[in-house]
């Protein structure tokens, strides 16, 4: 019965979390990027928004070709921190990129291009926004996407901060599981079903 209560529980609640992929090169809704356009919230209803800050100011991150010109996991586009995406990243480069989670996430990863030999470094906090992870990661010396995965559960937030001011680098592929809240129809009927099994269990016994 125990087994039984167990099994149950975890596929009530698994089914709460949802594998999501960002790639940049379509919003929520399915519809093409342009190249150039600031990442904000197109992808809110998937559980994500994003923000880059330059000086502690809201600055424009931008979806685009990759800046060297490589090709791009997910063609065409993908996500840097670069105002202007176009070729090289002329002008302003935010200082963070900040990646916010609607729920707590889980195996979360990417494909980062560092756009040269520097790392990159990410940032991951909780819903508390306590520090539960930290990488600095580098795709080597030339234009290359390599992947990047990270342990921690329970996510909310992440900050991809570039390794000087003023530098370019880019991701795509984003992809991470979100723990859903259940509604309180859904609580009710897990609690239900437990409440069952429990007085089934007893008049077994």
């Amino acid at each position: 019965m125990n087994k039984l209560i167990a099994g149950l529980s975890f596929i009530f609640f698994s089914s709460f979390a949802t594998a999501t992929i960002i790639n940049f090169d379509a919003d929520a809704n399915g519809v093409a990027i342009a190249a150039n356009t600031p990442i904000t919230n197109q992808y809110q209803s998937l559980g994500v928004t994003f923000a880059g800050f330059e000086d502690g100011v809201l600055a424009d991150i931008a979806a685009a070709p990759d800046p060297d010109g490589v090709t791009a996991p997910s063609s065409p586009n993908v996500l840097t921190n670069c105002a202007n995406a176009t070729s090289t990243c002329p002008g302003n480069r935010a200082d963070i990129v900040e990646i916010l989670f609607a729920s707590s996430a889980s195996n979360i990863s990417l494909m980062l291009d560092t756009l040269g030999s520097s790392s990159v470094t990410f940032n991951l906090f909780d819903m508390n926004d306590l520090l539960i992870e930290t990488q600095s990661i580098t795709s080597g010396l030339f234009s290359a996407y390599v992947p990047v995965s990270f342990a921690a559960t329970g996510v909310k937030r992440i900050e991809g901060l570039q390794p000087a001011d003023g530098w370019a680098w880019a991701m795509d592929d984003l992809s991470f599981d979100a723990a859903d809240v259940p509604e309180p129809s859904s609580l009710a009927l897990m609690s239900l079903i437990v409440l069952c099994l429990g007085f089934a269990r007893k008049r077994a016994s």
